[in-house]
């Protein structure tokens, strides 16, 4: 009995042990377990941001308007704008601007699709015609011009502004390119330009043409000029008495039987002696051929000097009607490329009227000639040619005929020479013995000069050096100094002072400089002009010139 009842308690404790085991349980499984605090934001996997790459600059020129399709010129101040077909550069069109009086002229066009972005090019070109004849007939404009974006905003740069680089001129009738660099046009938006206006300070006629963008490093070649219609006008003609004379050991008449033009010509006789010389009066009288290039006339030689071919040249001497005089001769080098006479023919021969420098163009009273073997010659047809091929007008600015014309500036011993010259009597010498970089210069004559109206600054070179393998082929440095002592150096092969070639081993060559080049000093007021070369040696320099 006793063991029976044991054997209870031990199933009751049992029991009761189990209950709080599974009571124990049941409280535990209700608490829920917390997730626990995620205090740090999870690492995002970084954006893929592709390497932004750069706009590429465009390979080729782009033309934004060339006024064949979609142009809207319009009139902005004192000039008539308009659409013009008789002066082109390119295509059918140009753009015409006319303005007949006072001062600032502007018109304006819309680009050809509307708006550009200019931002991936370096320059801005255009061409410009110049009918004008300001600055003494020279035309010689600069150009304003305007770019107008999208909102309105607008900015201004002129051709010739610091900056902007360096451009030439207006030439008279003339195309003429002019290139602006971009970065130089702040305050407006590049990316979205809508118009361009062009200002002219000088009242006339301008046309531009072939609006175009260039990428960095690319260029535009300038235009060449194109040579206007040569017109003829008659100084004298010998159809009537009165128009003719003799100054010396000549005998002078109307002849009929031998003539070039008309029913009669001027025939001249000597019948000994050395040097003849006789003349005409121009019709009328005094005459102004200042707009002329050239004097031509006709001559026709019977003797038979020079073993029986004639054979002469012929001094042309102008006086104007103050009473100075001038005397070129036909196989100078100023007077331009002549035959001689041939024997019973008629020959034409022209001088370039720039030739003369000290008479008055304006006012020339009598044209003689002169010759040097006794007979019989007859002149017809005196005329004056104008248009056609530029001619050049040149000025001597130092020629080394006297002493104190010329310095020293760096390594370089400097005097005249007489052995070697290119013209007259003497010319610069300049040595180095050692050394790289030489220097010396000249001064001009007068001192200063103002050569602010002239195109090109040009010399001539001896070189006697033997290096670049024996052939000499330098370069050449020119400095200008103007009054105030502002300097300015263009080498002669730089893009912009023109074509040029290298010095020839013992040989005379002639180099000259676009003065355009030159955008610091004041042309007005050029007191010196340097010379710079690498190599050292014997150099000559001579006939300084303006053309």
């Amino acid at each position: 009995m006793k063991i029976r009842n044991k054997t209870n308690q031990v199933w009751k404790w049992a029991a009761i042990m189990l209950i709080l085991a599974l009571g124990l349980a049941a409280c535990t499984s209700a608490t829920p377990t917390l997730a626990p605090t995620n205090t740090q934001a999870p690492t995002l996997a970084p954006t893929n941001t592709p390497t932004e790459v750069p706009t590429p600059m465009p390979a080729v020129t782009t033309v934004i308007q060339d006024f064949e399709t979609n142009a809207t010129p319009y009139d902005v101040y004192q000039a008539a704008a308009s659409l013009a077909t008789d002066v082109v550069f390119s295509g059918k069109q140009s753009l015409k601007s006319e303005s007949t009086e006072g001062e600032w002229h502007t018109v304006g066009v819309n680009l050809s699709t509307e708006p550009v972005d200019l931002t991936p090019f370096a320059k801005l070109c255009f061409y410009v015609y110049d009918t004008t004849t300001a600055n003494n007939g020279d035309a010689k404009n600069t150009v304003g011009v305007k770019l107008i974006d999208s909102t309105g905003a607008s900015v201004e740069r002129y051709t010739d502004n610091e900056g902007v680089g360096a451009n030439f001129k207006t030439s008279l009738n003339q195309w003429t390119l002019m290139c602006m660099n971009l970065i130089t046009f702040t305050g407006i938006d590049q990316t979205k330009v809508e118009k361009i206006e062009f200002t002219m300070f000088n009242p006339g006629v301008y046309y531009f043409d072939d609006i175009t963008l260039l990428p960095a490093g690319e260029e535009l070649a300038q235009p060449e000029p194109v040579a206007a219609a040569e017109v003829l006008t008659d100084l004298q003609t010998f159809e009537e008495d009165g128009t003719f004379y003799s100054d010396y050991q000549a005998d002078v008449s109307l002849a009929t039987d031998i003539v070039h033009g008309g029913a009669s010509s001027l025939m001249a006789t000597s019948a000994s002696g050395e040097w003849h010389a006789f003349g005409a009066y121009p019709d009328p009288r005094p005459i102004d051929i200042s707009k002329a290039n050239k004097l031509c006339f006709w001559i026709y030689d019977t003797t038979a000097n020079n073993d029986g071919k004639a054979d002469n040249t012929v001094g042309v001497k102008l006086f104007d009607a103050a009473g100075t005089n001038e005397e070129v001769w036909t196989d100078s080098e100023l007077a331009g490329t002549n035959p001689k006479t041939v024997q019973n023919e008629w020959t034409q021969m022209c001088i370039n009227l720039a030739a003369y420098s000290t008479v008055d163009l304006t006012q020339i009273d009598k044209i003689q000639f002169a010759l040097y073997w006794a007979g019989t010659y007859y002149i017809d047809d005196i005329q004056i040619v104008s248009g056609g091929a530029p001619q050049a007008k040149t000025t001597v600015v130092q020629d080394f005929e006297k002493p104190d014309t010329f310095y020293s500036d760096y390594q370089a011993d400097v005097s005249l020479a007489t052995d070697i010259v290119h013209g007259g009597a003497s010319s610069l010498m300049a040595t180095s013995a050692s050394g790289e970089w030489h220097a010396f210069g000249a001064y001009p004559d007068p001192r200063p000069i103002d050569i602010s109206k002239a195109n090109k600054l040009c010399f001539w070179i001896y070189d006697t050096t033997a290096n670049n393998d024996g052939k000499a082929d330098n370069t050449v440095g020119v400095k200008l100094f103007d009054a105030a002592g502002t300097n300015e150096e263009v080498w002669t092969d730089s893009e912009l002072a023109g074509t040029n070639p290298k010095t020839v081993q013992n040989e005379w060559t002639q180099m000259c400089i676009n003065l355009a080049a030159y955008s610091t000093v004041d042309l007005t007021q050029i007191d010196k002009i340097q010379f710079a070369l690498y190599w050292d040696g014997t150099y000559y320099i001579d006939d300084i010139t303006l053309e």
